[in-house]
Formats: structure tokens, C-alpha cells, sequence
């Protein structure tokens, strides 16, 4: 039966999209008509991607870029409110409305959309929490709390929630959410691409890490322990790829330079996805050292464990239900000694290799996910 899905992309463009458009591309072997909603950047990103081919685009008119956090705030809640003029060709003419993540928003226009359309079903993904406790600038984290509990409430009127894991469940049940209301996917990596990706001796690499540029992911532990390892190597590199805020990266690249550290750090900025995997199969050693709560899955994590890299990380309860076999090199938070030291070792035994995580590659597949997805939603 065809199923005609209304993809919520109104705030997407900029974001990583080969997940949502591997799992589309699963879809539409399902038979399942594909239509877009969002902005001219989006489309040129996703057509850029190559991943999927056939698929409908609703370009949202009237979007500004955004440059900082605050800006991202209004102009975001903007495009919800702009969304309203576009409800008469929107209404009932699809059967699902999909939010590839359930941050405020992406959930405030499905919510209203319902409220009009009573016949389609709203689905949504439940990546992470937002406790206010993360590290990072106050009145920032209290914004971004305050929004997440409010998308809580709106987040009550969906039809399914994909949770990616089975801590995100319970966090969800706590919150007074149905038992029938949510299905656990999980979360997954690029096998294909990771299977096809070669080390290039081209990269000279020591550690590697890949996220966001904040200080929850654990940017300046990363800067302790790279001061501990340059003592005994001087020349030790540490590769960082991705992209922060203007002020935040400003503030991280001063803490560079006053600890000595500017020619140990290379920053790879925004990496092809072809090209990504040869790189961390071209490092020594990843480093993930966030100490947010919310770190529900940390794919970037996954990839570079299914790639075979040894992987440093603080013990967040996530972890505990993926990593059970010592693929990962698991630390108290903030003991960026002891990561220190461990690193140290491997590299004076020169133990490069990690064949548990290599096992886990056949495990988490986007396909697979894009199937729970859509045998969960054709049904509704």
C-alpha cells in the first residue's frame, strides 16, 4: 500500500542528513512516495548527497541564515510560525509527517498540522535529552532546557516516538508518555562506506575527533590530555573534525594557542562522507570524551569502533547497553589522566588495531532501522 510521507525539514539544511536519506532510500523501496518540506539550501544539499534520486520538494520561502545561537533561536521559531501559510496545500494530502529528530523546532509544525489534518499520523525521532546540568554557558543551557521541556508537551500529541534507545524509553515513560507510543530503533552507522574505505598514508594522524566543536563533547579534556601525551611525544597529532559556533571555536582555538598545543591540532573542518571513513581508518586512536548526560548513542563514536580504531570515552550509561565487550576503553568522567596514561601505552606498544569493534559492523545498519521504521508506521 502506498504510503505518502510528509518529511519536516524546515530547519534541516546544514544538518547531517545521509541518515534520514539512507533510511528514505529503504522507503521507497517500500513503495513509499517521498515529499520534502523545506527551504532552497536544503534541496541543494540533499540532491549534492546523490543518496536518493526521486522525491517531491515543498520549498519554504522567506529563510535567513543563521549565524549564532540566538539568531538560530527566532529564526527557527519564525519558519514554525511561516509554516502556517502553506497548511492549505499541506492538509490532507499525505498519510505521515516524519521528524527525523524531536528538538522544538521540528515538532512544533507537525503538532499544529495535526491539529488540522486529522487524519495523518505524526512520527518522530527521540535522539537525546537536555539536562541543564551540561557544562557550558548558563543562561545558554537554561534556553535550551527550558525548549526541551516544552517540546516534551507538544511531543505527547505524536502518534509513534522512535526512541534510539532503551534509556531514552524509560526517560519517556517516566515522563508519563504510553508504553504503545514508543519503539526502540537503535542507531546506526554507514556500513557500506566503511567497508569500502582504506587507510591512506597521505593522513598523518595520531587521534582522531569527530562532533560538534562545545564544550559538552569534552573539547578541552581532549586539550588536557593532549598536553600529558606531547610530553613523551612531542610531535603527537591530534585531527578534529566538525564545526562549532563562531564564539566557540574562537574560545577553543585561544585555549590552543595558550597551552602550547596550535602545531599538535589540525582541524579537518567539513569532511565528504566518501572521504570520512579512509580518515578514521587512517588514525591511530579516536577520542570521544563527552560528559553529557544527553549523549544517548555517539555515532561518530560507533563508526570509528566498527572502523577498528582503539577508542577512549567517559562512562556514560548509554554505552553500557552497546559496549559490552571492551570495544571501547571506558574512564570516570573527567579522569583525563588516566585516558593520558592508556594512550600512552598503546602507542609504546604500538596497539593499533580493534578487532572487538570491527564485530560490531554487521550490527547497526540504517536499512535495518529504516525497516522497524516503516513496518512500525504502515500500520498506523
Amino acid at each position: 500500500m502506498l504510503k505518502k510521507i510528509l518529511i519536516n525539514g524546515i530547519t534541516l539544511e546544514g544538518a547531517n542528513l545521509v541518515p534520514l536519506l539512507l533510511k528514505i532510500r529503504t522507503w521507497q523501496t517500500f513503495d513509499c512516495e517521498i515529499t520534502v518540506f523545506g527551504n532552497s539550501l536544503l534541496k541543494e544539499q540533499i540532491d549534492s548527497l546523490n543518496i536518493i534520486r526521486e522525491y517531491k520538494f515543498i520549498e519554504l520561502k522567506n529563510t535567513n541564515k543563521s549565524n549564532n545561537q540566538f539568531n538560530f533561536i527566532f529564526e527557527y521559531l519564525r519558519r514554525n510560525l511561516y509554516c502556517l501559510l502553506y497548511f492549505k496545500i499541506l492538509k490532507n494530502k499525505y498519510d505521515v509527517i516524519y521528524s527525523i529528530s524531536s528538538v522544538l523546532d521540528l515538532i512544533i509544525f507537525p503538532y499544529i498540522l495535526k491539529k488540522v489534518d486529522k487524519n495523518i499520523k505524526w512520527v518522530t525521532v527521540f535522539d537525546n535529552i537536555v539536562p541543564f546540568t551540561d557544562p557550558g554557558n548558563k543562561f545558554i543551557r537554561f534556553l535550551a532546557w527550558s525548549f526541551f521541556q516544552i517540546s516534551l508537551i507538544f511531543l505527547k500529541k505524536a502518534d509513534i516516538i522512535f526512541a534510539i534507545s532503551q534509556d531514552l524509553k524509560f526517560f519517556l515513560l517516566k515522563r508519563g508518555f504510553r508504553e504503545n507510543q514508543i519503539v526502540v530503533t537503535g542507531n546506526a552507522v554507514e556500513v557500506d562506506l566503511i567497508r569500502q574505505a582504506q587507510k591512506d598514508e597521505k593522513y598523518n594522524i595520531d587521534a582522531l575527533f569527530i562532533g560538534r566543536i562545545n564544550e559538552t563533547k569534552g573539547i578541552y579534556d581532549m586539550l588536557k590530555v593532549l598536553k600529558i601525551v606531547k610530553e613523551k611525544y612531542p610531535d603527537f597529532r591530534l585531527a578534529i573534525m566538525g564545526k562549532g559556533g563562531e564564539v566557540t571555536e574562537k574560545q577553543f582555538k585561544k585555549k590552543i594557542t595558550d597551552m602550547g598545543l596550535e602545531n599538535n591540532i589540525h582541524f579537518l573542518g567539513y569532511t565528504p562522507r566518501s572521504e570520512k571513513f579512509n580518515i578514521i581508518k587512517s588514525s591511530r586512536c579516536f577520542w570521544f570524551l563527552s560528559k553529557s548526560e544527553s549523549e544517548s548513542f555517539g555515532i561518530a563514536l560507533l563508526e570509528a569502533v566498527c572502523c577498528g580504531l582503539p577508542a577512549f570515552a567517559y562512562d556514560l550509561q548509554p554505552y553500557k547497553h552497546i559496549y559490552r565487550n571492551n570495544e571501547v576503553m571506558i574512564f570516570n568522567k573527567n579522569d583525563y589522566k588516566s585516558v593520558a596514561e592508556r594512550v600512552i601505552e598503546i602507542f609504546d606498544e604500538k596497539k593499533f588495531a580493534n578487532e572487538n569493534g570491527k564485530l560490531l559492523l554487521g550490527k547497526y545498519s540504517w536499512d535495518q532501522i529504516a525497516e522497524i521504521e516503516y513496518n512500525t508506521f504502515k500500520n498506523l
